[in-house]
């Protein structure tokens, strides 16, 4: 079966820049049992990850729709029997246009839209139509689709992201480090762990914090602002912006505690499995599909509360067993339930149930 995944939107299909879904494509790519019928197609840009096919168009001087156009006819070059866009519902429907004769699937990432009004739901229905099939991040993401849409439950999906745990292996040093990674944005929690590490840790002189963050560019006043609460812990602070993924994964495999205090509906949460797998203990706001990766092998605190915050880091800083105790238990929810083999098997029985259903 010839499969076709195609990143039409803020992707970046390559290890310097790799955003999540980038990341996930990637794996679902190198671990299916279809990778090497498969072309993942997209912007083209200098190097792109290594062991999957990729065709690199130009984006330069297109509209979005003219961009789906040329991604839809690079696939169509390719002849294949199913084709996969990740995302972006307005580029994926275009692209489904293209191939009426061929299965589409889009693979959303983010929560689905709750519109208002009868007008304003059947609209966004009509969005969903053209897909053979749609898959989804989390449970959460799906029942929040289906709550909306009940007729779309027989075709939508939950694969969660999964990881390569030989690109984690398991490791007991660790740094007396509070770490933090995501993007520099008040619904990602930030300032609040800002302030809430500096509470915590300014009696704490042999531990530091750490922050990764990304998207510092469009959002400079709010990153100034967490640069700002950081000031009172002086050299024990350290920020670091748009970070290789390398790097972000050798800082959850040292960090001793890691924080994911979400103050929105994470869709999924892709940093807190990486911070399970990396072996830290993991403080989170279990909320959306936090909740189905981390409860029970987390601290959870109210992210819009900087003194939960606080309290969670400081227990966690003064109880080392307790430190243990979660790393070992995150290790094993991610070996059970996120690892890339499984996610990638479930994703190929979906494709090869459309391709058997299409006569193939």
């Amino acid at each position: 079966m010839k499969i076709a995944v195609i990143l039409p939107r803020g992707t970046h299909f390559g290890p310097d820049r790799a955003t999540a879904i980038d990341l996930c494509a990637y794996d679902f790519v190198r671990f299916s049992r279809y990778r090497d019928e498969t072309v993942v197609i997209g912007e083209t840009l200098e190097k792109p990850f290594d062991g999957v096919r990729f065709i690199g168009l130009s984006r330069a001087g297109k509209s979005q729709s003219a961009f789906a156009d040329a991604l839809a006819t690079a696939a169509a070059s390719e002849r294949p029997d199913l084709v996969v866009v990740h995302q972006h519902i307005p580029s994926a429907r275009r692209i489904a246009a293209r191939f009426g004769d061929r299965p589409v699937l889009l693979h959303r990432h983010n929560n689905p839209k709750q519109p208002k009004g009868f007008l304003g739901r059947w609209l966004e229905r009509r969005k969903y139509a053209p897909f053979a099939r749609i898959i989804v991040i989390s449970a959460y993401c799906r029942d929040r689709l289906i709550e909306t849409f009940p007729s779309l439950e027989a075709k939508t999906h939950v694969v969660h992201n999964g990881l390569d745990l030989g690109e984690w292996p398991a490791t007991d040093a660790r740094r007396r480090e509070v770490l933090f990674v995501g993007r520099a944005v008040p619904e990602k929690g930030v300032l609040e762990a800002a302030r809430a590490a500096v509470s915590a840790l300014i009696e704490a002189p042999d531990w530091r914090i750490r922050f990764i963050l990304s998207g510092l560019d469009g959002n400079a006043g709010y990153a100034a602002e967490v640069t700002d609460a950081l000031r009172p812990l002086g050299t024990r602070t350290e920020i670091l912006r748009d970070q290789p993924h390398s790097v972000v994964r050798e800082a959850f495999r040292t960090a001793a505690i890691a924080l994911v205090p979400s103050r929105f509906e994470e869709p999924f949460g892709r940093t807190a499995i990486e911070a399970m797998a990396g072996g830290a203990a993991l403080i989170s706001s279990l909320r959306g599909g936090l909740r189905e990766i981390a409860d029970g092998v987390s601290l959870a605190i109210d992210p819009d509360d900087p003194a939960s915050i606080a309290e969670a880091i400081s227990r966690l800083v003064n109880d080392e067993a307790l430190r243990h105790r979660l790393a070992v238990e995150g290790r094993k929810r991610v070996e059970t339930a996120f690892t890339i083999e499984r996610s990638a098997a479930q994703l190929d029985d979906i494709y090869a149930s459309v391709h058997k259903g299409m006569g193939a």
